[in-house]
């Protein structure tokens, strides 16, 4: 830390000296911590004043008395009492101190305590963030009418098949004759749908019969 001395022997304008002054005053112990020497004076004070609920801080603050760092008096029952605190915090350098000197470690209930208090107080802000929700439900958003579109799809007529007509018998006039004494053949084709047979008449003395093939 810069001294007011050190500041005047530079001799910088009134205005960057008060700044630089007011900058110094204003140092908070988190920033004094991340830049002053370890196990310093200034770096242990600021230790001990964020020593509250902090259990790696309240293992550097019994460190400093176990040191006997100025400002800090190297007494047993001071040290032991930060390194139990520490512990009970959850702070693994600080049992690990207890165990160095012969003391009994304690469990982590401290840290355990915080923990579930702050469980707590997480499912209660949601539990009161759900009864506040249900006691006023959000307003459906409003229905936007719907309109109907005809179809207006082109479907052809359906065209109905004209029933096939049986297809008309042809019959062929007789191809030949022949008369032998009394008997008499005469035969003709006929074609029905297209399929054609030849029908033969034999009389013979008067009685006839007619065969197809």
């Amino acid at each position: 830390m810069i001294s007011f001395s050190r500041l005047r022997a530079l001799r910088l304008p009134a205005a960057l000296l008060g700044a630089a002054l007011l900058g110094a005053c204003q140092a908070t112990p988190q920033l004094t911590l991340s830049s002053a020497p370890a196990y310093s004076p200034e770096w242990c004070a600021a230790a001990k004043s964020l020593a509250a609920n902090s259990g790696s801080n309240l293992f550097a603050t019994g460190r400093c008395h176990e040191l006997g760092i100025a400002g800090f008096a190297k007494e047993e029952n001071l040290y032991l009492f930060y390194y139990t605190q520490g512990a009970r915090w959850g702070s693994l350098q600080a049992a690990e101190a207890l165990a160095r000197l012969g003391q009994p470690v304690p469990d982590a209930d401290l840290q355990a305590e915080a923990r579930y208090r702050a469980d707590r107080r997480q499912a209660d802000a949601a539990m009161a963030a759900a009864i506040s929700g249900r006691a006023n439900p959000p307003r459906p958003a409003p229905m936007t009418p719907t309109v109907q579109i005809p179809n207006t799809t082109f479907q052809p007529a359906r065209i109905q098949p004209t029933p096939m007509r049986p297809a008309p018998s042809l019959t062929i006039p007789t191809q030949s004759t022949q008369q032998q004494g009394r008997t008499t053949t005469q035969s003709r084709r006929e074609c029905v749908n297209g399929v054609c047979k030849t029908v033969t008449t034999t009389c013979v003395n008067g009685n006839c019969t007619t065969t197809s093939q």
